[in-house]
C-alpha cells in the first residue's frame, strides 16, 4: 500500500505544481492539507473497521482537481474525474477504482452526479476534510483572512464572539459519521473555542482600537 500512497502523492504534487491559476502558497497549502486529511483518514478508517487503502487513496487525490473548475461545489466530482486515469495505473479492482472515484466525487456535498451505492469510506474522506478544516492551522489562517492587524479590539472581540457561538453549535451536535470522526473533530473544535475565548480576553485587555505606530 505504502507504494500506491506514494504515487499517489507524487501525482498530486505535479497536479498541484502544473496549476496555472494558484500560487506557491496555496500550492503548498492543498498539498499538505491533502496529507493531513489523508492522514485523519486512514486513522479514522483503521479504527471503524473501513477500507484502509480505498480510505487512504480517496483523501490524498480528493482536492486534486480543485483548481480545474471555477465552481467550488464541483471539486469533488472534477477531482474524481482527473483522479480517474491515474487510479488505472494502479493495479487495483474495477470495484476499488470505482470506490475511490465516488469517494472522492461526493466529499463536498455529497453528489457525485450518478447513482452509486453509498459507502462509510466516502463519510470518511469528507469527515477528515472537514476534521482538518477546523485544525490549528485554520486558526491562523482565519485571522489572517480576517485581516485581525486592521481590525479595532472591538470590531474583532464581536467577530470572534459570532465564531464561537457557531463552533459551540458544531461541537453540541457534530454530525459526522463515526464515533471516531466525532471525537477528532470535537477535540479540534474545542481547541478552536479554546484559542478565541483567550483571544478575546487579550483584546479586551487593549481596551483601544488597533493604531497605527507611522
Amino acid at each position: 500500500m505504502r507504494q500506491m500512497y506514494d504515487k499517489a502523492i507524487d501525482f498530486l504534487r505535479d497536479k498541484l505544481n502544473a496549476s496555472v491559476v494558484i500560487d506557491e502558497v496555496e500550492k503548498r497549502y492543498r498539498f499538505e492539507h491533502s496529507l493531513r486529511v489523508a492522514s485523519i483518514a486512514q486513522e479514522i478508517a483503521e479504527k471503524e473497521g473501513q477500507d484502509v487503502l480505498i480510505t487512504t487513496l480517496a483523501a490524498i487525490l480528493h482536492d486534486v482537481g480543485k483548481f480545474d473548475t471555477e465552481i467550488n461545489e464541483d471539486h469533488g466530482r472534477v477531482s474524481a474525474d482527473v483522479a480517474r486515469p491515474f487510479l488505472g495505473t494502479l493495479g487495483i479492482s474495477q470495484k476499488q477504482e470505482d470506490d475511490i472515484h465516488y469517494c472522492i466525487a461526493v466529499h463536498v456535498d455529497g453528489e457525485a452526479g450518478y447513482d452509486y451505492e453509498n459507502i462509510g469510506e466516502a463519510e470518511t474522506v469528507s469527515d477528515a476534510d472537514n476534521i482538518d478544516r477546523f485544525g490549528v492551522y485554520r486558526i491562523y489562517q482565519t485571522l489572517r483572512w480576517d485581516g485581525i492587524d486592521t481590525m479595532s479590539a472591538e470590531e474583532a472581540i464581536k467577530k470572534y464572539i459570532a465564531r464561537i457561538g457557531r463552533l459551540q453549535k458544531y461541537r453540541d451536535d457534530p454530525g459526522l459519521f463515526t464515533p471516531t470522526a466525532n471525537r477528532m473533530f470535537c477535540k479540534n473544535l474545542g481547541i478552536q473555542i479554546d484559542f478565541y475565548r483567550d483571544l478575546i480576553e487579550e483584546l479586551r485587555r487593549t481596551g483601544l482600537p488597533y493604531a497605527s505606530l507611522a
